[in-house]
Order: structure tokens, then C-alpha cells, then sequence
């Protein structure tokens, strides 16, 4: 987990919309309507709008180093593309594998 100050200048390096979101916040909680999300979204981006500094203490920014990632690319004949790539130490950098999807 990234320090407290580089997580609020990912946040606010961000889009209005991802201030509001995060502003929104309750991810995960049971929502009683749409229109309770509605509400709440609303008042959101106006804040987000007033106040593009805004603090949200939640915002947590992760900073991972995989070993080995993966993408997917569907194809409508079912011939995926799926490409991995694995770190390499010696060479700091990727090796990348075509694999059968």
C-alpha cells in the first residue's frame, strides 16, 4: 500500500467522475433503490465539482509487482488470444508466450 499522500494524488489526478465515485462511496453495501444511488451520486458530483481536492480517506492505492500476467482477447470464432507474460530478473524486463486459448 502506497503512503497516504501519493494515494490522494492518484485520486485527484483522476477524472471528476472517479472523485465522485469515491465520494459516493458505501462500495459493496446493500442499496435500498436506484434512486438512492441516484441521490447519492448526485450530491457526489456536485461536490466533486465544487471541490476537486476533496479528501476521501478511503482511497487506497496498491502498488503491486507481479511475477506473471495474463490478457485475454475473446474472437467471435472462439480463437482467443491470450498472451502471457512472465518477469524476468537477469534481463529486468518480460518475457511474453503465445498460449492456446
Amino acid at each position: 500500500v502506497a503512503p497516504a499522500d501519493q494515494a490522494r494524488a492518484d485520486l485527484h489526478a483522476r477524472s471528476t467522475g472517479a472523485l465522485a465515485a469515491a465520494l459516493t462511496g458505501r462500495q459493496s453495501a446493500e442499496l435500498d433503490s436506484p434512486e438512492e444511488l441516484a441521490r447519492a451520486s448526485q450530491a457526489a458530483w456536485e461536490r466533486a465539482e465544487r471541490e476537486p481536492d476533496a479528501p476521501v480517506p478511503s482511497w487506497t492505492l496498491y502498488r503491486l509487482r507481479p511475477a506473471e500476467v495474463e490478457f485475454f482477447q475473446g474472437e467471435a470464432r472462439r480463437r482467443h488470444v491470450r498472451l502471457a507474460y512472465r518477469r524476468t530478473e537477469e534481463k529486468e524486463g518480460w518475457d511474453r508466450r503465445l498460449l492456446w486459448p
